[in-house]
């Protein structure tokens, strides 16, 4: 976190750093991850370097960092985010219950997309510290967080789709990709909505939601307006980084004013003897995702010159959504079709807007169904609910949004005429 830190501010640390500082992490915490985790990582690691080694030799180019560090930035953003739980008080005999029902339901799905949109998957572990706070995260909390969350991805430029979309597509303008991306996170509270007052999200009179109460936001508003305030004084930095940035400070601030200077010590021991240890499993499931999705990438670059699209329009851009969901079903990222398109199509004439537009559709439909999207991943290993499972049941949720994404893109294809 601090190699992060220091890699954007200060030349002499190189920015590879922090990934070789997180792979020697996991190789000490690797024997106290679960025997799935590993497995699960060594299969990624074994087919990425085999990709990866396939492509260079037919003229792939030997990215060594991008292998290491594919997926760096959110770990130490995970990292700083760890620092959160140091704030959470012990559950007390008087504490208020959870708000249940409907309304919590909804007031929850409101709270995760809102603080998601500003403070990225910060806001899913903020909240889910709260509610397992008194008992482990029910199935529906987390399925419910991993569809509210991923709908953030359709228009937020704090995500991290939005954000690369918009990066390789210059000249793209973002807020007609909003535009377009809001009636698309719009149409998912809908669904989310008939989904629990039809019955279908479990006993929902029995859901426990996140509080929304003023004790209870104070931590996500401080964060939510701290990121904002860098990200204007710092527009062109990654917002993953202001968030590893900016949660030391908010932190800090916490524990100065509960604790005072002499309650640092502790807390921060604690940090390090109990709470970051425990992300070996987020390190094994990250990292060895990286090397698959560097691996498919430089495979993509050793097939040859051929155009994987002809044009981009309402058809040609539907058909790259559903690319989207079909691989991300088979658990390859997101990011990872996005490089590919990209080096696919850079001698193609397309509309950037249009383009972006599709990435942040695709990314945010696709993260719900993938099983190694950074949420289901978080809500696994966090909280020990199932991401495999998750995924499988986000995709009657996903087509029925697949189809109003067609006709978006359509649309977008019809005003643009």
């Amino acid at each position: 976190m601090l190699a992060t830190a220091l890699s954007g501010a200060v030349w002499s640390v190189p920015p590879v750093a922090p990934a070789v500082l997180a792979w020697i992490a996991l190789a000490l915490l690797w024997p106290g991850i679960g025997r799935r985790q590993q497995a699960q990582a060594l299969v990624f690691i074994t087919v990425g370097l085999a990709a990866f080694f396939w492509g260079a030799g037919r003229g792939a180019p030997l990215r060594v960092d991008s292998l290491l560090a594919q997926n760096q930035p959110i770990l130490s953003m995970l990292a700083s985010v760890t620092l959160l739980r140091l704030l959470n008080r012990p559950p007390r005999t008087d504490e208020p219950a959870l708000p249940r029902g409907l309304g919590a339901y909804v007031q929850s799905m409101l709270g995760v997309h809102a603080f998601g949109s500003v403070i990225n998957i910060s806001a899913v572990i903020l909240m889910s510290d709260r509610l397992a706070r008194n008992q482990p995260l029910g199935p529906d909390q987390a399925q419910l967080f991993s569809r509210a969350f991923s709908a953030v991805a359709f228009y937020s430029p704090f995500i991290g789709g939005v954000a690369l979309g918009l990066a390789y597509t210059p000249g793209s303008n973002p807020l007609v990709m909003m535009l377009f991306g809001l009636p698309l996170a719009a149409a998912a509270f809908l669904w989310l909505y008939w989904y629990a007052s039809s019955g279908r999200a479990g006993d929902v009179d029995s859901f426990g939601g996140y509080p929304l109460l003023p004790q209870d936001l104070k931590v996500p508003l401080a964060l939510g307006a701290g990121v904002l305030l860098a990200y204007l004084a710092m527009p062109g930095s990654s917002v993953l980084t202001l968030i590893t940035l900016v949660t030391p400070a908010v932190v800090l601030g916490v524990l100065l004013k509960r604790r005072g200077v002499r309650g640092l010590p502790p807390a921060l021991a604690e940090y390090v003897r109990e709470r970051a240890p425990q992300m070996g499993g987020e390190l094994a499931l990250f990292l060895g995702a990286g090397v698959l999705a560097a691996g498919v990438v430089a495979a993509a670059h050793g097939t040859g010159d051929w155009v994987l699209l002809p044009r981009l329009d309402g058809f040609h851009a539907s058909l790259l959504v559903l690319a989207f969901i079909v691989m991300s079903l088979v658990c390859i990222h997101p990011a990872v079709l996005v490089g590919v398109t990209v080096a696919l199509v850079e001698t193609v004439e397309l509309d950037p807007t249009l383009l972006a537009t599709t990435f942040a559709m695709g990314w945010g439909l696709g993260c719900a169904v993938n099983p190694l999207s950074g949420v289901n991943v978080v809500l696994a290993s966090r909280y020990g609910a199932d991401n495999w499972r998750i995924a499988r049941s986000n995709v009657a949720y996903c087509a029925t949004l697949y189809v109003v994404a067609v006709g978006l893109l359509y649309l977008y294809e019809y005003t643009r005429l």
